[in-house]
């Protein structure tokens, strides 16, 4: 009788341990699920909203640089490129700090101490701006070329000494074909000025040049004749924008009277309409019978009297000794 309440009593306590420690055992699987399933779902969401992120910047970038280009009415052959062109760097820009913040949250989450990286990540970064400076400088630089659409691909420039038809174009340089078919490279950090002969419109200059005899005022008529119309011409009509201007007497030279045509062209096509017109000019000059100004020298010849060696006005004849004449250099 006494064993049954001792076996009963053994049964509880072995159970009541058990209950125990089972108790024990859930509630830290709780305590480590919610310290897991906490910085995961954390985690989770950080990815998630990176991806988010990372969209909607490539498809504003692309919108806003499109419709940028668009308004400072680029050629279509251009807009695609250069459109992409920038939208490429500033969405790797953007893209690269996204994901280094993700980065930077996700280690967080995870207990790790990240005030160190910050302080590694910013002396790195001072080193490798102090190491690539002229790197930058080049980057920054084709990035306003690009964004503010100085030139492209295509045109004539010129850029410092060197002048060319521009065939690459990227963030780090420009390359310009010459026209002796050299190829030319220049670091678009290292560009300061750049003439554009081909922006929007050019201008066929061509001067002309006749001697002092000519009569003018036929010369202007004859030009005035050859730029009147000429936006009508079947053969450079094509090319150019409006009617040429003539602007008078450009220079008075020591052999020549200097006048000037200004034509307003499409891009590019100026020097077509520069050779038609001094072609034109020429025919019309030889039909008018205006000759070509050319040097003229006139040469004084004064003779001397051979017996008191003394130079004789202009006109008169060396005197004459015992028959025999004195030749012009005094001589017998």
């Amino acid at each position: 009788m006494l064993i049954a309440p001792l076996v009963a009593s053994a049964i509880d306590e072995s159970v009541q341990e058990m209950s125990d420690r089972t108790d024990r055992f859930v509630a830290l699987l709780l305590d480590l699920g919610t310290r897991a399933i906490g910085p995961a779902i954390q985690i989770l969401m950080i990815v998630v909203l990176s991806l988010v992120l990372l969209r909607l910047l490539r498809s504003v970038v692309r919108r806003t640089v499109s419709r940028v280009m668009e308004r400072a009415d680029t050629p279509p052959r251009e807009l695609a490129s250069k459109a992409n062109t920038l939208a490429n760097v500033i969405e790797s820009a953007g893209r690269m700090l996204i994901l280094i913040v993700a980065g930077m949250m996700v280690l967080s989450r995870l207990g790790v101490n990240i005030a160190p990286l910050l302080a590694s990540a910013g002396i790195a970064g001072i080193a490798i701006g102090l190491g690539a400076q002229s790197l930058i400088k080049d980057l920054i630089g084709g990035f306003f070329i690009l964004f503010e659409n100085q030139f492209g691909v295509g045109d004539v420039v010129q850029i410092g000494d060197a002048s060319g038809v521009v065939e690459q174009l990227s963030l780090r340089r420009t390359g310009l074909r010459a026209i002796d078919g050299s190829f030319i490279v220049v670091p678009n950090g290292d560009i300061r000025t750049v003439t554009n002969m081909t922006k929007d419109w050019s201008r066929a200059v061509v001067d002309v040049a006749v001697p002092y005899d000519a009569d003018l005022n036929k010369v202007i008529e004859i030009l005035q004749g050859l730029v009147a119309g000429l936006d009508q011409d079947p053969v450079v009509g094509d090319a150019v924008l409006g009617p040429g201007e003539i602007t008078g007497v450009e220079a008075l030279e020591s052999t020549q009277v200097k006048l000037r045509l200004l034509v307003k062209t499409k891009p590019m096509e100026q020097w077509r309409v520069q050779r038609e017109l001094r072609r034109r000019i020429k025919d019309a000059f030889t039909d008018a019978g205006i000759g070509a100004p050319y040097p003229r020298s006139v040469t004084l010849f004064r003779p001397v009297d051979g017996d008191l060696g003394e130079r004789l006005p202009i006109g008169d004849s060396p005197r004459t000794v015992e028959g025999d004449s004195l030749t012009d250099n005094g001589q017998r």
